[in-house]
């Protein structure tokens, strides 16, 4: 007995070195795999919310397009923000919000009225076939704030289907908003952002159709998270925002105006009042805005 059990010791010793080979062979797949779980989660904007901000939160982009739309050599931008955009150190604010008009617009436009804070609203179509909310196009445009296109359908599918899907989606958001307010936008938001992978074609596709209609895109530098809706606490968005502002020159922050969005309503008054505290300017988007983008094509 006492010989099979110094057997087996023996044995087992000398399988220990393959047994613990096997082991960190096992633990590296395991982290590989992780690693590249990871890396394709970071790839996809429109599945993973939080990359939304990281993607640009070293301030380094590559651009090889001048704000004409006319090829450039390649320049490395902070934050989007090229030598002459940087003035006095102030702390420029652009409030964006995605996917309205809806239910939330009205209370989102009275907050920034009684503050005498302007934003740029990316809209979609979805609000043109509720009679209660098609007002709402105009009334974003009425106290000075922005109006630009977020897409008709807001349908990854089909928007990013073909580069015919895509104009004609631009055309009827583009013709939408100006038989709805009369303004003639020139700003485009990228459903996914700029960066997303669940396009059937490059999006550099895309980006060109925009730049052959003389639009322009802008993506973003802060996101607090709030795209997962209703149960998505306050109190995050509120210090997702104000505890990452001083980390740009120009801050893009993208918030979401959907009916499920309670809680971006509840912290936009705190997040605006934070905000002036630490006597930043508020901007909206126009012709002297620093081009914010995940990836300039």
């Amino acid at each position: 007995m006492r010989n099979r059990r110094v057997g087996f010791i023996k044995k087992l010793l000398v399988a220990a070195p393959v047994i613990t080979s096997l082991a960190a062979i096992v633990i590296s797949i395991i982290t590989l795999i992780g690693v590249n779980d990871i890396n394709r989660r970071l790839k996809s904007v429109s599945l993973n919310s939080y990359v939304e901000q990281t993607l640009v939160s070293n301030n380094y982009i590559v651009g090889n397009r001048d704000r004409s739309g006319m090829e450039s050599d390649n320049v490395i931008t902070f934050g989007g923000e090229t030598v002459q955009d940087i003035d006095d150190g102030t702390i420029k604010v652009y409030l964006t919000f995605d996917d309205g008009p809806s239910s939330n617009t009205a209370e989102i436009l009275d907050i920034l009225k009684r503050h005498n804070v302007r934003a740029t609203f990316f809209v979609n179509g979805v609000a043109s076939s509720n009679p209660g909310l098609e007002p709402l196009y105009k009334a974003i445009t009425e106290d000075g704030n922005v109006i630009g296109m977020h897409s008709y359908t807001h349908r990854y599918s089909e928007i990013y289907s073909s580069e015919e899907a895509f104009e004609a989606d631009l055309d009827k958001i583009h013709s939408l908003i100006y038989n709805e307010t009369g303004v003639d936008t020139k700003l485009y938001r990228f459903p996914g952002g700029s960066s997303n992978d669940v396009s059937r074609l490059p999006m550099s596709t895309f980006a060109q159709v925009l730049h052959d209609n003389g639009y322009e895109y802008y993506d973003w530098n802060i996101y607090p998270g709030d795209s997962s809706g209703r149960s998505y606490p306050k109190q995050t968005i509120i210090s997702g925002i104000l505890g990452n502002i001083t980390e740009y020159r120009t801050a893009m922050i993208l918030l979401h105006d959907s009916d499920n969005h309670d809680s971006t309503v509840e912290a936009l008054p705190e997040v605006i009042e934070g905000l002036l505290a630490q006597g930043v300017k508020f901007c909206v988007i126009d012709e002297n805005t620093p081009v914010i983008q995940q990836i300039s094509y």
